[in-house]
């Protein structure tokens, strides 16, 4: 038997290629045509304004709000401009509604009123239904085009209304049944439409055992619920149980994502917003603030070493040592951030009793693993000061007792990061702030001052003072 070969393609390229080198127009708004419009999203991204204007001709509006959907809302925002102001407002009228509500929100106020006022009426309904809810909560997110069932309706009568409204729907999978107060009171599957036969009524397949979200309830919470009741919509309810619009897994990926995207950025002290596709000057721009930040941050680390200024001319050898120390030091600090913020993000530290539990069980784990590093640490140290020339050591000051200093300091330095590294997130979390924020840059800092602190401290008790 033949062995099949599949060649992966870089579609973006192709579609690159098409624009600067097809001259002929109808050829080359064919073969666009062919591509998915996640691929023509990702073409745009690296094209000149030139090149997308070509694209934007090529392309009907309904293909080229799907195009829109798939960049983000930043991104979007800085595209919608580049298009003729009627033809934006068609593809603003043509997305979904809570893509369209996220490219507006990113607009100068002046450039989104121009766009919304040439919007149609019952888009316009929808945008303000969506904006008066706050950022990050499910009311802000949830999309309103779904199906919406009465009990009473025969299944006949349910799949006509299915077929004429099934072509402007993102998502017929669920269909919802409302009451005649619009309170919803069931779902119903679309493949147990399908099989049902006239004359069954909605309320006889309808499964009345349903989870539903409210409007104010955060965005990461509703994503949780998704994932843990495996729903492909959501149901946002209001305070009188009616139903709102729906959440659906697909946005729900979309939220994956950006947090992935936003934590990611976070850890390498980056803003949220920086984008992969951003020019050098808008990256050096947006990352400026953060650096200034981390210099400030770290001019604490050289404060701490000029503190101990004597101790490190006196045993000029202690230098050698440091990054051991502080590479130790940080690496436990972060493992400990990471396994507590992963823990806050599953809920599983809202007792009192459980973050007690969980700080406790981090510093021992530091204590433990400090232990057993700390015992190398001294052998491997005490054996390269007497095989290896390291440095000058002064005669009271044998290889044995700053082996043992770097032990000790390793011991200690890692246990204190260890708890520094559950203890900070948790705090910032009952602060309200965003426990990410202490990851990478941030919390080495904090670390790095630390171990310094240690293992500088130790060296002056123990090589200087006890001499």
């Amino acid at each position: 038997m033949p062995k099949l070969t599949l060649i992966k393609r870089n579609k973006p390229k192709e579609i690159v290629a098409i624009t600067r080198h097809e001259k002929r127009q109808k050829i080359s708004q064919s073969k666009l045509n062919r591509y998915h419009p996640y691929d023509i999203s990702e073409a745009l991204l690296v094209m000149s304004e030139t090149e997308r204007q070509k694209v934007y001709s090529w392309l009907n509006k309904e293909k080229l709000a799907k195009v829109f959907e798939h960049i983000s809302e930043e991104r979007a925002a800085d595209f919608i401009l580049e298009l003729d102001k009627s033809l934006a407002a068609d593809v603003l009228t043509l997305m979904e509604i809570d893509d369209a509500v996220d490219i507006l929100q990113h607009l100068k106020f002046d450039d989104s009123t121009e766009f919304f006022v040439l919007l149609d009426e019952t888009k316009r309904n929808q945008i303000r239904k969506l904006s008066k809810y706050k950022h990050l909560t499910a009311g802000s997110e949830m999309n309103s085009d779904f199906i919406k069932l009465n009990p009473g309706m025969d299944v006949k009568d349910a799949m006509k209304l299915l077929v004429s409204q099934a072509n402007t729907i993102e998502m017929i999978e669920t269909l919802f049944v409302t009451d005649e107060n619009d309170v919803l009171v069931g779902v119903v599957d679309l493949k147990d439409l399908i099989v049902a036969k006239h004359p069954k009524k909605i309320e006889n397949i309808m499964d009345s055992n349903f989870y539903a979200v409210n409007v104010l309830d955060g965005i990461q919470e509703v994503v949780k619920d998704i994932q843990k009741y495996d729903t492909l919509a959501m149901p946002v309810l209001n305070e009188d149980k009616k139903i709102e619009g729906i959440i659906t897994m697909y946005d729900a990926m979309d939220i994956i994502e950006e947090t992935a995207h936003d934590d990611y950025a976070k850890l390498a002290g980056l803003p949220a917003e920086d984008d992969v596709y951003d020019s050098a000057k808008t990256s050096a721009k947006k990352r400026l603030p953060w650096l200034v930040l981390l210099l400030f941050m770290n001019m604490i680390v050289s404060t701490v070493l000029a503190s101990y200024e004597e101790t490190i001319a006196a045993i000029a050898v202690l230098v050698l040592f440091q990054p051991l120390i502080l590479g130790m030091a940080g690496n436990i600090g972060t493992q400990s951030l990471a396994v507590t913020i992963l823990r806050i993000s599953r809920e599983t530290l809202r007792t009192k009793v459980n973050v007690i539990k969980h700080i406790t069980s981090e510093f021992l784990v530091g204590v433990i693993n400090g232990v057993i590093l700390g015992v190398l640490a001294f052998l491997t140290s005490w054996i390269l000061l007497n095989i290896l020339p390291l440095g000058q050591i002064d005669s009271t000051i044998t290889p044995f007792r700053v082996a043992g200093v770097v032990g000790l300091s390793v011991v200690s330095s890692l246990s204190v990061s260890a708890l520094l590294g559950s203890l900070i997130p948790v705090i910032l979390n009952k602060l309200r702030v965003d426990p990410a924020v202490a990851s990478g840059p941030f919390i080495t800092t904090i670390n790095d001052v630390t171990a310094l602190m240690v293992y500088f401290t130790l060296a002056s008790v123990l090589l200087l003072t006890l001499l």
